[in-house]
Order: C-alpha cells, then structure tokens, then sequence
C-alpha cells in the first residue's frame, strides 16, 4: 500500500490523517474543493493536490486511478449560509456513491476504503432520542434525527453495499463529536447545558425531557453566566458524562484501519477511551487557567449521558485513545494562548 487518497483533505480530520500518512511514508492525493479557504493547511506538504467536487462522477474517475486506498473524510455538517438542503444531500450523499462506484472498478486492487461516518446514526447522546442503552456500542439500534444524521446511515449503507456486491476492502469509523484543540472548551459550560435542555423540551422521546425544563433553564441562566463552567448532576447525585472524539485519535485510528487485516468489513466507534464528567473537567480547568473559572453545580431532574463504547477497537485492533483529561486540555488550553499544539486546528 503505498499512494491514498484522501478527500476533505483540508478538513478538521483530513489534515491531521495527511500528516500521519507522511509521517509514515505514504503517498498522498488530496481532494481539495475549488476556492477553498482553509487550502493553506496543505502549503509545503509534499502531497499531490487535486481540485475538484465529489459530485463529478468524471473527477471521481480520474481521483482513484492509481491509488491503493482512499480515506473518505469529505462530508459537510450542515447546509453552509444560502445552500439549499438539497444540495447539502447531493454533496453527502451522491458524492459519496460517486466516489465508491469510481473505486469499485479497481476493488480487485484497492487495499483499503476507509469511510469516516459518525455517532449520530445511533443516536449518541441521549437529548434528542432515548438511547436503549449505555455505553452505546456499533450493535446499539439505528434512529436518526435530521438531515445530517440521514446522509450518514444512507452512506453506511451504500458503503456496506459495495463491500457485498463487488468485494470492496470496507472499513467504516464512527466518531463521537468530534474537536480539535481549543474546540473542547466551550463544552462544559453553562451555555452547552441549557443549549441540551432547550433541545429536549419538545422532544417527549428525548432521554432528557422533564415537563419542568423550563424553569431549570431559567434557574440555571440566572445564576450563570453562558460561558460559566457548569457541574450538572441529577437528582440522585449522578455526574452527566461525555465522551467526544479527538481529531487526533480519530487520525490515529484512520492509520489503524487502514493497515490491520482485521479491520476490513468493520465499523468502530472512536472516542475518548472514557466519558469524563463535568464535575473532573471543571476541577482541571479551574485548576490549570486564571480565567474566571467559577464553576456552578446544580441538581437536575434528568441526566445527560454522551458515552461511546471504544471497546470494539481496542480488542481487535489493539488500538488505544488517548483518554486522559489531561492530555485533552493541555493542548486545548495551549491552543486557545496561540501557542503551537500537536494538531492541525479546525
């Protein structure tokens, strides 16, 4: 395996997998949008760069000749200001079947199709739908809330399609929400908790809805500012959790993939290696910063539980996150003093 190509090469993800690749001396082609401008990312990497959409199936055609594996990093979030929500499913969703079905002529050769999907197909976190479980595992069942989330399962499947109809060395990731550096730290503040709560108030299947959230947002945004640390528990004295995704484990994890036997036709959840607690992250941050890092804890009727189950990746790959609070926030709070960090920003 010697030449991948990576589309959304300027991504949050897709810098930080190129850097990896030429760590470990890959080739690289990297699928670049037209006008786009985060291309700086890519100045002085010795890659070849490629302008293009997804939604050219002739681009596509000419994208895989000669490579030995893809690493499908390319999707968007969210409609971007005045894009139609058509076009955002065209993007998703056709550029990735274009994609596949250029690559599917040359799966006889292609080591490897790396696609990078997401938690929302679960769903993860408990605030729009009630998981049936926790910690949520790649068997957890499938309900998809908005656009977003639906580009992504149609996408799991057309992936799984062409690894059954034409042999295609599949292997698809599921980050949790994913940063990078200081993206983290807005997070576990006053602001993220009642954003949570106003988004379960009229969702009756919402593990978080409670007739009363009302007031509780009310309480909690008159004794808090939105950028105030915030230590929720529920009524049981119970911490909300939440385990998101570093890009650079996410990065790792593509490299991890790509290369081990065992990972073709699978699917991973990558996150950190445990859900950390509002309560551990405010104590670290008030401990580390001399930012106004009055925290306020307060008692919830409903508890918010965001917890990916990594087991799956680490048993049978041997593939380790990161995991430590500390390791997350000292380049989160390196990243937010200018300072250079061992991650491309978003």
């Amino acid at each position: 395996m010697n030449k991948v190509l990576v589309t959304g090469a300027t991504g949050r993800l897709g810098a930080n997998v190129i850097h990896r690749l030429l760590a470990k001396n890959y080739d690289v082609k990297a699928l670049v949008i037209q006008n786009d401008p985060k291309q700086s990312k890519l100045d002085s990497l010795d890659i070849e760069i490629i302008l293009g959409d997804l939604r050219s199936q002739e681009l596509c055609s000419k994208l895989v000749v000669g490579i030995d594996a893809v690493i499908h990093t390319a999707n968007l979030l969210g409609p971007s200001n005045g894009m139609s929500e058509d076009t955002f499913f065209n993007i998703n969703v056709n550029g990735t079947f274009n994609l596949l079905n250029a690559v599917a002529q040359y799966a006889n050769s292609i080591k490897r199709f790396v696609h990078i999907s997401s938690d929302a197909v679960y769903p993860m976190g408990n605030h729009l739908i009630d998981n049936a479980y926790i910690p949520v595992d790649e068997l957890h069942p499938k309900k998809t809330s908005g656009l977003y989330a639906l580009t992504k399962i149609i996408n799991e499947e057309a992936v799984k399609n062409y690894y059954i109809s034409y042999g295609l060395n599949i292997t698809m990731i599921r980050p949790a929400g994913m940063f990078a550096g200081n993206e983290i730290l807005p997070r576990w503040s006053v602001g993220f908790v009642t954003g949570l709560l106003r988004s379960a108030m009229n969702q009756p299947h919402s593990g978080l809805f409670h007739p009363d959230l009302q007031k509780y947002v009310s309480h909690l945004e008159s004794v808090g500012t939105p950028d105030q640390l915030c230590v929720p528990y529920d009524n049981e004295g119970h911490p909300w959790l939440y385990s998101p995704a570093d890009v650079r484990d996410v990065a790792d994890a593509c490299l991890c993939v790509l290369e081990h036997p065992a990972a073709v036709g699978e699917v991973f959840n990558v996150a950190l290696s445990r859900p950390f607690s509002f309560k551990e992250v405010a104590d670290y941050l008030v401990e580390h910063t001399y930012l106004n890092t009055d925290m306020v804890e307060i008692e919830l009727p409903v508890r918010w539980v965001y917890w990916s189950d990594t087991r799956k990746i680490k048993s049978l790959l041997g593939y380790q996150p990161s995991g430590s609070v500390n390791h997350v926030f000292e380049a989160a709070l390196a990243h937010e003093r200018g300072e250079l960090i061992d991650v491309i920003p978003a």
